[in-house]
């Protein structure tokens, strides 16, 4: 197993696989790597779909616009769920972090006073769950970059039709797809900005 440091630095977003299954231990351990992703306030928000049959694959081909995501081998559904934003669950989530001694009950009380969403269809769901689910499934990545397996984030494509293929209830957005299997290619690692364009104080870390 790679140190975190190594699978980063070689972590690439892959658009050739293998005609090879990924294991489903490794699969397993990829959705583990989301299930521990910290969210805001606990609400843990994502859901996600895995499709690993050809047939369940081709039901979403029309709504991609890259032929390499279906034909990866296994395809998460990346989704946020607007029932984690309902009053009650967002309540029992913070009770959860009260009872665990992380969240003291006054600051959970600010949390339930707020004027929360008592219906899902009333759930305008925040930009923060966007950045909840974009951690999760950096784990993904990363886990799936662990086990010697490439993966690429997909935002081009059709959500409403995906979601329609799939026949998602209502309260379920899709809102990323990440194809995953045996990389075919090694492509060399992707132009960065250098530190010193990334820090925007002058002062390199660790310095005074």
């Amino acid at each position: 197993m790679m140190k975190l440091h190594e699978v980063i630095m070689n972590r690439r977003s892959i658009r050739k696989y293998q005609d090879r299954p990924v294991p489903p231990e490794d699969l397993a351990l990829i959705l583990e790597g989301a299930r521990l992703a910290p969210s805001g306030t606990n609400r843990q928000p994502w859901r996600f779909v895995l499709l690993t049959e050809k047939e369940e694959r081709e039901k979403i081909s029309g709504a991609v616009v890259q032929p390499f995501v279906t034909a990866a081998p296994a395809v998460f559904v990346c989704c946020l769920d607007k029932s984690a934003f309902v009053s009650k669950v967002v309540k029992q989530r913070m009770g959860e972090l009260v009872d665990a001694g992380v969240v003291s009950r006054e600051a959970a009380g600010y949390i339930y006073n707020r004027k929360l969403p008592e219906k899902i269809e009333d759930v305008v769901i925040p930009a923060s769950a966007y950045l909840d689910l974009g951690i999760a499934v950096e784990h993904m990545v990363l886990q799936a970059a662990a086990l010697g397996l490439g993966s690429c984030w997909v935002r081009l494509f059709n959500p409403a039709r995906v979601k329609e293929a799939l026949g998602l209830p209502p309260e379920i957005e899709v809102v990323a797809l990440l194809p995953v299997g045996y990389p075919a290619e090694a492509p060399p690692p992707r132009p960065r900005l250098s530190l010193e364009e990334i820090l925007l104080m002058a002062k390199e870390p660790g310095g005074r």
